[in-house]
């Protein structure tokens, strides 16, 4: 009797810790920290106020009228010369307990100590981060140096859109998943190139957000790893074999009308190129870009209105919709399951100073959980961290944006000041004349690595640097990502 007694004080034991278990992976929650009855008060450092209760705030609040925010707003920060120094100064100053954050800051601030360390909350409170993209935990754990920082609601990489009416009309097969740049650049210089400047249909077009004509170089170049600087941009990289094989093969597609030449971009910054739109007016069979066109043309892809045959806009000013399909950005053969185009623009971090660590983890956890995401997943313009949201508001398969992961890579933090936009006219001017035929393919790439190194020298001697980047932070802001 004694011996049954005991088993089953042991059975029942067990029961609880499952049970417990259980409760702690499938209950747990911002609810289990958040006591209702005790009035709390947030701060956090985002971009403005009314954009973080757009976006963040009022879900929360309306869930939890408790918790109450103040918003320190980082504009100022985000649009400095230092913006990495600048939120430093500003965490100093005003002790948020939530920081959001660009990844260059979230690297520098994990590596200085300044973040809380978030895989011990992950696991205590049960949070599933196997239902967040692996790609988007990866990135920001490898700039974490291993560790969990931060999470980011959302994340933006590119793919390739293609116009199914073109490929069926010049009997071209369809794109497909993981094609290499070079098949791709293979595809393009299938279709026709006959017909003037304002009817000719083009085999790949720029990017909305290409600025100049070396981008797509660039853009081939990373896919193999390859940076055009080395990390701390004392040195020009373009001595590999590979970058004269890239500049001949994309310099050619420009010499046969059959990759559409983008015209550079006056002013600086960031802007939509005149000529970027040649997708959408169904003018090009292929484009890359990320997943803001689809909702930059109203997330059923419609487009302004456009015959095939001659490029002409209809008279009538209806709307047609682009035939698209959409298969996963260009990779190269070594690295096929991987894209270098992988952009983290908002990443929710918690002050290591912070005295409410828990209730930081709290919202943080609500705003990366299933329900923040399904609310979000109906007006947010970037794609969705959160797994399950792989087809957006409007019904459209985003598949295909999932299924790359980031490829790792050196990358150029700060530049010397002035030299992008040096180089920038120097890569135009070279690339115009051999597109033009005036100087051979392989005499521009030479001019190109000879006056790029002398421009790099030259803006070195000052000792003046401005701070790169992806541009995920502005246009994830600009797309209400």
């Amino acid at each position: 009797m004694t011996q049954k007694l005991g088993r089953g004080i042991i059975y029942c034991l067990l029961l609880v810790i499952v049970l417990a278990g259980c409760s702690s992976k499938n209950g747990g929650g911002p609810s289990n920290v958040i006591d209702p009855d005790k009035p709390v008060t947030l701060k956090v450092a985002y971009i403005n106020e009314q954009m973080f209760y757009q976006s963040y705030g009022n879900v929360f609040s309306a869930k939890y009228p408790n918790v109450q925010f103040e918003v320190i707003s980082t504009m100022e920060t985000a649009m400095s010369e230092d913006p990495t120094q600048a939120m430093i100064d500003l965490i100093d100053e005003s002790q948020p307990d939530i920081v959001m954050l660009t990844m260059p800051q979230y690297e520098t601030l994990a590596a200085d100590g300044r973040l809380y360390e978030l895989d011990s909350m992950v696991t205590q409170s049960g949070f599933e981060l196997e239902q967040m993209v692996e790609g988007v935990v990866q990135l920001l754990r490898d700039a974490g140096g291993g560790k969990l920082y931060g999470l980011s609601p959302t994340f933006n990489t590119n793919a390739l859109y293609y116009n199914k009416d073109l490929f069926t009309k010049y009997g071209i097969p369809e794109p497909t998943d993981f094609m290499t740049w070079e098949e791709v650049l293979k595809l393009a210089a299938r279709f026709p190139t006959d017909g003037d400047a304002d009817t000719r249909i083009y085999g790949l077009a720029s990017s909305m957000f290409a600025q100049d004509a070396f981008q797509l170089i660039k853009d081939i170049a990373a896919a193999k790893g390859l940076n055009y600087l080395n990390a701390d941009a004392t040195e020009l990289t373009m001595s590999e074999p590979e970058w004269k094989e890239i500049f001949r093969e994309v310099v050619g597609g420009y010499q046969e009308k059959t990759i559409h030449q983008p015209v550079p971009q006056q002013g600086g910054g960031m802007s939509f190129s005149s000529d970027s739109m040649l997708f959408n007016d169904g003018r090009a069979a292929m484009v890359v870009d990320n997943s803001s066109m689809i909702n930059f043309m109203g997330g059923g892809m419609a487009v302004r209105a456009v015959t095939a045959t001659s490029g002409s806009s209809t008279s009538s000013g209806q709307q047609e919709e682009v035939n698209r399909g959409v298969v996963t950005a260009p990779v190269d053969a070594a690295t096929p399951d991987m894209t270098s185009a992988y952009t983290v623009s908002q990443i929710f971090a918690i002050n290591a100073s912070s005295p409410q660590t828990d209730m930081a983890w709290a919202f943080i956890q609500y705003v990366h959980g299933d329900e923040a995401a399904k609310i979000r997943s109906n007006t947010a313009m970037d794609l969705q961290s959160r797994l399950g949201y792989e087809t957006n508001a409007s019904g459209t398969n985003l598949e295909p944006f999932y299924k790359l992961k980031p490829l790792p890579m050196e990358t150029t933090r700060w530049y010397p000041k002035g030299f992008r936009s040096s180089f920038v006219t120097i890569t135009n001017e070279e690339i115009s004349a051999a597109a033009s035929g005036s100087k051979s393919v392989d005499e521009a790439f030479e001019a190109i690595v000879s006056r790029g190194t002398e421009a790099l020298a030259e803006a070195n001697l000052s000792g003046e640097k401005e701070q790169g980047g992806d541009g995920g932070f502005a246009q994830g802001f600009i797309f209400g990502g």
